[in-house]
C-alpha cells in the first residue's frame, strides 16, 4: 500500500509535468526554432542565475535548553541537578520548480535525553513534492507526496521550532511520549484553502504511515525492559482550520485514526501480537489581540489495546485541556500563563484502580501543572526563555529518564531557561 501511494504521487507529478511540456512545445515552430536559436547567442546567464536563486531559499534553527527538576527528570538527568540534554537544529530548503510545483525538506538533529541517547539522533523531518492542481484568486487545491507534518492542534507542525511555541515545553495536549506517533507521516496529503467574506478556511487530510515510537510503547505496557517495537498500520490525520477578521480569531477540528502493530525482537515475547488503536478528536481556539491572547485545546482519546498473550483487552477514554493566556509588555517581551490537564483514563482519573492492578503509583495516569514563563526576543533572530512549573502528578514524563517507575514522584517543580536562533 504504501509503495501504491508513492506511485499514484510520483505518477501525477511526471503527467503534470508531460502535460506542461507538451502543450510548451507544440506552440514552437520553425520559424520561433531560429528566433530561439539566435537569442540563446546573446542570452545573459546571470539573469537565469539570478531567477534560480530567487526560487530556491534556505532557513534553519538551532535551540538550547537547561532544565533542573525536582522529584523527576526532564530530558536527561535534572532531578536535583542541571540538565543540558535538549537540543534542536534544523536546517531547510523549499524549490519553487514550477509556478504549480514545488519541492521542500528539512533535516533535523534532536538530542532530548535518554530518549535520544547521548549523541542525539539526525532525522528527515519532513521532504515533500507539493502539486497545485487548481489555483484562482480566492483559494487552491493541491496534494503533496512523502514525509509530511501532520495537521493536529495550533503546534504540532512547528512543534521542533522553539520560536513557534507558546512556552518552553508544549502544552500537555501535545503529548512528548506520542511525539513520533504524531510529528509527521510518510504519505501523502490532501489540502484545499479557500478565502470567503466569513473568514478564511484551510482542510488537510494525511493518509500513511507513521513511525515507530519507543516511548509510546513503554506508556502502553508499563514494562521498562519490552523489547520489540511498534511498527504503523495505515492511518489518517485530518484537519479543517477556520479564520476571521486577519486571524485575530481563529478555530479548529482535527481528528486522527492510527493503528499500530508490535513485531517482537526475541523468539519468546509476552507482547507478541499487541495492537494498539488510537482514535483522537482536538477542538481548538485561539484570540489573538494587539497585547493580549488567549487560547485553549481539548483532546479526546479513545484507545484500544489488545495483548493476545494475556488475553487481555483494554480500552481506556484519555482526556487533555489547558487554557493559556498570553501578555506582550513591550514589543519583544511576552509572558504566558498555563493551566494543563491530563487523564489518561476518564473512568480512573485518580490511579487507584490501575495501582490496585499493577502496583505502580497512582499519579502515573494523571498530570496537572501550572506554568508561567517569560520570553525575550532580543532581536529578530535571537529570543531567550525562562519557565516554571508546579507539576502535580507523572502521566508525561519520559519513562526513559525515569526507568524506576516506583519512585516517581507524585509532586514536584520544574525550572527551565531556553536560547534559541533562526535565519
Amino acid at each position: 500500500m504504501k509503495k501504491f501511494i508513492f506511485l499514484i504521487l510520483n505518477s501525477l507529478a511526471y503527467t503534470m509535468y508531460a502535460l506542461s511540456f507538451s502543450l510548451n512545445a507544440q506552440q514552437i515552430t520553425e520559424d520561433t526554432q531560429a528566433d530561439i536559436a539566435l537569442q540563446q547567442e546573446t542570452f545573459n546567464w546571470s539573469t537565469l542565475k539570478k531567477t534560480w536563486e530567487d526560487d530556491i531559499q534556505f532557513h534553519g534553527f538551532f535551540s538550547q535548553g537547561l532544565f533542573h527538576s525536582t522529584g523527576n527528570n526532564v530530558y536527561g538527568k535534572s532531578k536535583d541537578s542541571v540538565s543540558a540534554d535538549l537540543t534542536e537544529i534544523g536546517l531547510n530548503m523549499s524549490y519553487q520548480a514550477l509556478n504549480n510545483l514545488s519541492f521542500a525538506a528539512q533535516g533535523l538533529y534532536r538530542r532530548a535525553g535518554a530518549s535520544t541517547g547521548d549523541a542525539g539522533e539526525v532525522t528527515l523531518d519532513f521532504a515533500f513534492a507539493d502539486i497545485t492542481f487548481l489555483s484562482f484568486s480566492q483559494g487552491r487545491l493541491g496534494v503533496r507526496g512523502g514525509r509530511i507534518k501532520n495537521p493536529w492542534g495550533f503546534y504540532n507542525e512547528t512543534r521542533d521550532v522553539a520560536s513557534t511555541h507558546p512556552t518552553i515545553f508544549l502544552p500537555l495536549i501535545y503529548f512528548e511520549r506520542s511525539r513520533a506517533l504524531l510529528i509527521a507521516i510518510d504519505g501523502g496529503q490532501l489540502y484545499a484553502d479557500y478565502s470567503s467574506p466569513i473568514g478564511d478556511f484551510l482542510f488537510t487530510f494525511n493518509y500513511g504511515y507513521s513511525h515507530d515510537n519507543k516511548e509510546l510503547l513503554l506508556a502502553i505496557t508499563s514494562d521498562p525492559d519490552v523489547s520489540g517495537k511498534l511498527d504503523s498500520d495505515p492511518g489518517f490525520m485530518t484537519q479543517l482550520h477556520y479564520e476571521i477578521m486577519g486571524g485575530q480569531y481563529a478555530f479548529a477540528i482535527s481528528y486522527a485514526d492510527l493503528n499500530s502493530s508490535y513485531t517482537s525482537s526475541k523468539s519468546f515475547d509476552p507482547y507478541t501480537g499487541l495492537e494498539s488503536n488510537i482514535d483522537s478528536l482536538m477542538l481548538s481556539a485561539q484570540y489573538n489581540g494587539e497585547k493580549f491572547s488567549l487560547v485553549g485545546e481539548y483532546n479526546i482519546q479513545w484507545n484500544s489495546f489488545s495483548f493476545p498473550q494475556a488475553g487481555a483487552d483494554f480500552s481506556p477514554v484519555s482526556e487533555y485541556w489547558y487554557i493559556q493566556a498570553s501578555y506582550r509588555f513591550l514589543d519583544n517581551l511576552q509572558m504566558t500563563i498555563r493551566y494543563d490537564s491530563s487523564s489518561q483514563d476518564k473512568s480512573d482519573r485518580s490511579g487507584k484502580n490501575f495501582h490496585a492492578a499493577t502496583g505502580l503509583p497512582a499519579h502515573l495516569m494523571y498530570t496537572q501543572d501550572a506554568v508561567i514563563g517569560l520570553r525575550w526576543d532580543i532581536t529578530p533572530s535571537w529570543m531567550l526563555r525562562a519557565e516554571y512549573q508546579r507539576v502535580h502528578g507523572a502521566s508525561t514524563v519520559s519513562l526513559l529518564d525515569n526507568p524506576d517507575l516506583s519512585k516517581l514522584v507524585k509532586d514536584w517543580n520544574i525550572y527551565a531557561l531556553q536560547v534559541s536562533f533562526r535565519f
